[in-house]
């Protein structure tokens, strides 16, 4: 085979997989923020359960938790562990079967290689880019902002959404509502929080 074919095909490998780690490593962030949202969800369930249950006990009724609930719980905690381990350990051997190809091509490797582990995450890309506005932003405002910084990266309205609300969970960024539109600012701007608070009033 010539040279300039062997240098082509090594090219095409490269590339290849340098949008394989892009693409594994957006989807990791969305399953991640997915992740997070049901365990927020669930611990908000946890929490509404003990208060029926001592409001029903308050009230003289049974005072032991149904059996079937507990069992639920553990039905729902024990695969999402069991999952990840079982997850990761395939895409660990995927990642090491690409790095193993990609050796024959070391002039490609170190920047695709560099881009998927190493680049921030969508949480910090989120709340650094609002930690620059000086105005409160929606959330597609705010993932055509990152998608236009990033178009390596596979950044959407939803994706976004859910980060934001982890960030505003973690009391790290601040929401107002007007209307149907969602507003979201750093919690450490004053100026953009009294917007949001102008927003609020008016909604």
């Amino acid at each position: 085979m010539p040279e300039s074919d062997t240098t082509t095909l090594k090219t095409q490998y490269a590339a290849r997989v340098a949008a394989d780690l892009s693409q594994n490593t957006a989807e990791q962030e969305r399953i991640q923020a997915e992740i997070e949202a049901l365990q927020a969800q669930l611990a908000s369930l946890e929490q509404d359960h003990e208060l029926l249950v001592g409001m029903r006990s308050a009230l003289g009724g049974e005072t032991a938790e149904p059996k079937s609930v507990p069992a639920a719980r553990r039905a729902v905690k024990k695969p999402g562990s069991a999952t990840a381990k079982t997850t990761r350990t395939p895409s660990a051997k995927k990642t090491a079967t690409r790095k193993t190809a990609d050796n024959k091509t070391p002039a490609n490797k170190t920047p695709a290689t560099g881009l998927a582990q190493k680049g921030p995450t969508l949480t910090d890309l989120v709340h650094q880019h609002l930690s620059g506005q000086t105005e409160p932003r929606t959330a597609a405002e705010i993932a055509k902002a990152l998608a236009d910084a990033h178009p390596e990266r596979n950044i959407n309205d939803n994706l976004v959404r859910t980060t934001t609300e982890r960030l505003v969970a973690r009391s790290k960024v601040v929401r107002a509502k007007q209307g149907a539109t969602v507003f979201y600012t750093t919690t450490n701007s004053a100026e953009n929080s009294a917007v949001l608070k102008s927003v609020e009033a008016t909604a």
